[in-house]
């Protein structure tokens, strides 16, 4: 096969080890880079060159606004659209060229997202390898910009060991894998850690050379995050004048989803003013219930100046204290709200009533309501009231688990820098089979 990579930043140091393995098991490899930072080792790299200003425009292609409600540059660091017609039509002329059988990469920088509306516009296969929350050490390969799992892994434990793992999830002694802390000491790193001196003067180069489209400026990335470390004390403070009144109703919970990410930005799309769907979950509640807001652990940009305008203002809204755990937040819970979080997962076997509104692996039915809008939750709590809300069964737990390993591999899926373990040699070995053995089925 031609298999084809997406340049994702630290990412393609993992895509590139693969790369090798696939390259020795003899298949052709070529690659689209976006950030000259970060050219790989292997096969052929067609680099973008930077557009000057006079290849610049406004958008012309409808498919494109999808691209653009994504696109963590305008979202979130003052960006425009103005270079997208220049990198659709380089993106198209590279890969009408070359048309590889499949392409491997994430959903979430533009260029990636160009690079999958071409996939759909030439039926070729788009493969989205993601590690879950859960069960833990494994990864899903999603289809194009979607949170639809390809690929059917056969080794399922048995429903002893499945409902072993659903009650481990229940009593919170299993957390998912990006919740464990980063190791301080990690032989096997080669790349500086996150947030680092050495990371950010990296990433100072790319954006010296020109790399200005996933890259906020180094003020305005400082801008940012010092205005995530006071919208994190003035959620202190607010979480601190607890209302008495509170105390006595019943309690959605709603976790927020980290900011940028692909979870909200681009399957969940539809909600990612997560401000707006606290204020319509809150407005829509009936008398005697209130909106409980849990920070994200790692709380970046969705704490808006708007999230907090509703905290600290709409009388059904409260922030969870900080310090508080999941686990007590749970306990107080009646209702959980997510859109695409992992949080499903846990609520499900946990015996927690949840709805949900974005794609998940919880289907609708016992255990989970799917919501069409967050008006609909209005109808939900009263079922909950009533005490009549349907909770999964032992039999649809371990369905659900089962379900969890069908669905995704052995291996670890991440950049270097965030988890130094996926360059071991027999993780890069496994996941190039089974993605060698996935793309075959879907070509």
């Amino acid at each position: 096969m031609k298999i084809a990579f997406i340049e994702n930043r630290y990412k393609t140091y993992f895509w590139d080890a693969v790369a090798t393995e696939m390259l020795r098991l003899g298949h052709e490899v070529i690659w689209v880079v976006q950030n000259p930072l970060f050219v790989p080792n292997t096969g052929r790299s067609y680099v973008i060159p930077f557009p000057n200003s006079a290849q610049k425009s406004t958008i012309q292609s409808s498919e494109l606004e999808f691209v653009r409600r994504a696109d963590r540059n305008i979202n979130y660091f003052g960006g425009n659209d103005r270079h997208y017609k220049y990198y659709q039509q380089e993106i198209d002329k590279w890969l009408d060229s070359e048309l590889p059988d499949l392409i491997i990469g994430e959903s979430t920088l533009f260029h990636e997202l160009m690079v999958i509306a071409w996939c759909q516009r030439h039926s070729r296969p788009f493969l989205h390898p993601s590690m879950p929350g859960y069960p833990g050490g494994r990864y899903s390969m999603y289809t194009g910009n979607t949170k639809v799992p390809v690929g059917k892994n056969p080794n399922i434990p048995t429903d002893e060991d499945c409902l072993k793992l659903a009650e481990a999830i229940r009593k919170r002694e299993r957390i998912p894998d990006y919740m464990q802390p980063l190791a301080l000491k990690d032989p096997s790193r080669t790349l500086s850690r996150p947030g680092t001196f050495g990371n950010k003067l990296a990433i100072m180069r790319g954006y010296l050379r020109g790399e200005r489209f996933n890259t906020p400026s180094p003020w305005r990335k400082w801008i940012l995050d010092n205005q995530v470390r006071s919208r994190i004390n003035e959620w202190k403070q607010l979480a601190n004048k607890r209302p008495t009144t509170l105390l006595k109703s019943r309690v959605l919970l709603y976790p927020l989803q980290m900011q940028p990410e692909a979870n909200i930005d681009v399957w969940g799309q539809t909600y990612q003013n997560q401000a707006k769907l606290v204020t319509e979950l809150a407005d829509s509640l009936p008398e005697g219930w209130h909106l409980r807001v849990k920070a994200n652990p790692k709380a970046k940009y969705e704490l808006s100046k708007e999230l907090l305008k509703v905290l600290s203002n709409h009388p059904k809204v409260y922030p969870v204290p900080l310090e508080m755990s999941m686990a007590d937040v749970m306990s107080e819970t009646d209702l959980v709200c997510t859109v695409t979080g992992t949080v499903a997962v846990e609520c499900f076997l946990s015996g927690k009533p949840l709805v949900q509104l974005g794609p998940g692996i919880v289907n609708d039915g016992p255990g989970c309501t799917q919501m069409c809008s967050p008006g609909q939750i209005a109808g939900v709590a009263k079922i909950v009231e009533q005490g009549n809300f349907p909770i999964a069964s032992d039999m649809q737990r371990v369905t659900l688990v089962r379900l969890l390993y069908a669905t995704t591999f052995p291996g670890k899926i991440s950049d270097p820098m965030n988890l130094p373990a996926v360059l071991d040699g027999d993780n890069v070995t496994k996941v190039a089979a089974t993605l060698v053995e996935v793309g075959h089925s879907c070509v």
